[in-house]
């Protein structure tokens, strides 16, 4: 079973493929895996595969583990990696060996080595400093926070990581020098037990495949790279999109990358967040890379990828949009976030870097005495390494002593530090000797006695990168918006009367654009009378705009407003309001209804396709009111015993169609006549009055208002005390 066997197959299939790899627990199944982990774009099959190396346990995994938590685009997986590395450093033993071919030799080889896909020889120590830059930027290419508020620099993170690139043997007592210790913090990290001690971070031991590394952070300004992005009308390159609700506008969105560093940028992706159902995309155009749509578990994008961007250089990239937004939305076309990913290769932002590293592996040296045959006492010696490790061996220097060591009697020298460096290099399985010298001993029973320093060391190799991602937060494209609303008052008007009905217009800017251009166009309804320019008033707020332009004609009011940028009012910002109001007159039939419609553009300076909203009023109903009110009077003997006692009874009643305000009815008390207990109205009356006046007392009571068919009544009681002419009581009566 191969990676390749299973790389079209579903999720499902991999899995249970991953699954059937656990259970053979040989290095074949191991190899296999790590090709699942490290290969697979999909980050579920990453996963199982992680899961299952984990199970098998085998040292072998944790340099590939190690090289997942560092790579892997996702964040989970590389968790996932990071504690299967750590367990395993801990207990794994290694699982079978099982065939392997040459092959699957050499590609594992190169996986644990972890050299950045580039084959590095038999260097066995590999250091990286490895720096990571995480930032937001704003339009300008300025840094900020979260908050997007401006700042001046920003925390960087890094590790310093010391691998040890072999299949079988160890390195140990390494020591690492280091520069630009100033200019870092480093944290001491528990799990991995490093710390860096002034300017000096050692180990102890490295097993084959195996790393460890120390954390450090440090400060950096603002990175150099300079993100541009621009979104243009299509049918007027030179103006900013402008979209209107239900129908399909067209913009070019351009970008450009500019590399303000002093070192190349490789491996750029961009992506540009943008796309959504209401987005279509094509005409892809950039002069370097490749630009594609494309999508991740972040959403849709545009993808731009580039190899390279030298120091200085820019590139440039562009597309065509075709946005169609819904009509029942006021809300303007929001774009994503733009993230750009980026390395700095052979590169320490922080300063950071490596002077020396040693470490010691397996050698074998030796000094051979071999007394001449014709010579006794004569002793030919020889001073010989056998480099005994897979590792490429660095020999600094080597000193012969002649007897103790503590008699500092140097009798050979060998300073391969005068030597280029291929000269000094011994290679896994040579054997490095010194030039032969003898020795003479007086003594039958002595042999030459040597004391010997070596500066010998592992070969390594340095490597720095950094590693930056760089997010321009989305934002609302600018956005030329508005709405209108209108009202008539009142809505309801007499028939054959000339009635004034008054017509409101409110304007209200709802795009990010500043508006400097309004006209508004009411279609007046048939029958109506148009105002006069000195009645119409156009208020901002507490303000009120005097220059204005007004037309009459073919039916419509017509008002323009141009330049509000010079006018007391300024442009109508958004959310600003604008209020137009004028009145219409009126003359109308019975049983007839009128509508209005008013349509109202909107522009900016220089003059740009113009947004349109259209808003109606109505209807105006025409009600045929007319008034007509009968009162009356009725006068009725009571049964008293006081044959002087009268019931009177007064009634309107409204046999119009119109309602009547404020009825009003009177009437006369003579003098020598008095109320009997209290009036009874219905209904109640809004006002009630009795007052003194010549030859008796005027009653008054007023109804505030009377519906078509309604009747209303006062009822009361009189009295004519004494003796009275009848004549005089019956004109009181019937007057």
């Amino acid at each position: 079973m191969s990676y390749d066997e299973y790389r079209n197959s579903s999720k499902d299939e991999k899995i249970s493929a991953i699954k059937a790899l656990e259970r053979q627990r040989n290095k074949i199944a191991l190899h296999v895996l790590f090709d699942f982990a490290l290969k697979d774009p999909e980050k579920e099959v990453r996963k199982a595969a992680i899961d299952s190396i984990v199970v098998l346990n085998d040292p072998e995994a944790v340099s590939v583990l190690q090289r997942i938590q560092r790579d892997d685009r996702d964040r989970g997986t590389r968790n996932k990696a990071k504690d299967g590395a750590n367990r395993i450093q801990q207990s794994g033993r290694p699982v079978g060996e099982s065939e392997f071919s040459d092959e699957d030799e050499e590609r594992a080889a190169e996986d644990y080595r972890a050299l950045d896909e580039t084959e590095k020889g038999q260097a066995g120590l590999y250091v990286k400093i490895q720096e990571s830059l995480q930032y937001r930027i704003d339009r300008e290419s300025n840094l900020v926070d979260e908050e997007g508020e401006q700042i001046e620099g920003l925390v960087g993170t890094g590790k310093l990581e010391v691998s040890n690139t072999g299949g079988k043997d160890r390195i140990w007592a390494i020591d690492t020098i280091l520069e630009g210790v100033d200019e870092v913090t480093f944290e001491a990290d528990e799990e991995q037990g490093t710390a860096v001690f002034g300017n000096s971070f050692a180990l102890k031991e490295l097993d084959p495949r195996s790393s460890k590394y120390v954390p450090f952070e440090f400060q950096v300004e603002a990175p150099k790279l300079k993100v541009q992005e621009d979104f243009w009308d299509l049918e007027k390159e030179d103006s900013p999109p402008l979209f209107a609700r239900g129908e399909e506008s067209g913009m070019k969105f351009t970008l450009k990358l500019t590399n303000d560093f002093d070192d190349a940028l490789t491996d750029v992706v961009v992506k540009k967040y943008i796309l959504d159902d209401s987005t279509n995309v094509r005409d892809f155009n950039a002069n370097v890379g490749s630009l594609t749509q494309s999508s991740d578990d972040d959403g849709s994008h545009i993808l731009w990828t580039i190899e390279e961007i030298e120091a200085g250089d820019s590139v440039e990239a562009s597309c065509v949009m075709r946005v169609t937004l819904p009509e029942e939305s006021n809300d303007p076309y929001i774009i994503g976030d733009t993230k750009a990913t980026y390395k700095v290769k052979e590169k320490s932002l922080s300063g950071l870097g490596l002077d020396t590293i040693t470490g010691s592996s397996s050698v074998f040296q030796f000094i051979s005495r071999e007394e001449q045959e014709e010579n006794p006492g004569d002793f030919d010696c020889l001073f010989e390494l056998e480099n005994t490790s897979e590792f490429e061996m660095d020999l600094k220097e080597v000193r012969i002593f002649e007897g103790p060591l503590d008699e500092g009697n140097v009798r050979v020298e060998w300073l391969g530090r005068d030597f280029p460096e291929e000269e000094r290099s011994i290679d896994p399985g040579e054997t490095f000797s010194l030039d032969p010298w003898t020795i003479t001993v007086e003594d039958d029973n002595m042999i030459p006695q040597f004391g010997r320093e070596l500066d010998l060391s592992v070969k390594y190799l340095f490597d720095a990168e950094v590693v930056a991602e760089c997010v321009l937060p989305g934002y609302a494209l600018p956005f030329m918006g508005i709405e209108v609303s209108k009202s008539y008052e009142p809505l309801v008007i007499p028939s054959f009367r000339r009635t004034e009905v008054i017509s409101e217009q409110v304007v209200k800017s709802i795009g990010s654009t500043e508006i400097m251009y309004l006209q508004l166009s009411e279609a007046i309804p048939e029958g109506f009378e148009a105002p006069e320019r000195e009645h119409i008033e156009i208020l901002k707020e507490s303000e009120q705009l005097e220059n204005f332009d007004f037309d009459v004609s073919d039916g419509n009011v017509v008002i323009t407003m141009e330049h509000l940028e010079e006018t007391i009012f300024g442009p109508l910002e958004q959310e600003e309001e604008i209020l137009v109001k004028y009145p219409l007159y009126a003359t109308a039939r019975p049983e007839e209804e009128f509508s209005g419609t008013v349509t109202v553009l909107g522009n900016m300076y220089p003059e740009v396709k113009p947004i349109s909203a259209e808003a109606e009023a109505g209807p105006i109903t025409v009600v045929h009111e007319r008034r007509k009110l009968k009162i009356g009077k009725m006068v009725s003997s009571t049964s008293s015993e006081e044959a002087n006692e009268y019931e009177v009874v007064l009634r309107g009643v409204n046999d119009g169609t119109a309602v009547i305000q404020n009825v009003e009815i009177t009437d006369f008390l003579p003098n020598g006549f008095e109320l009997v207990g209290e009036t009874h109205e219905d209904p109640e009356v809004g006002y009630e009055e009795h007052s003194s006046v010549n030859n008796g007392q005027a009653m008054k009571w007023i109804f505030e208002e009377v519906q078509p068919e309604q009747k209303v009544e006062i009822r009361f009681k009189i009295r004519a005390p004494g003796e009275h002419d009848p004549a005089e009581v019956y004109r009181m009566l019937v007057g």
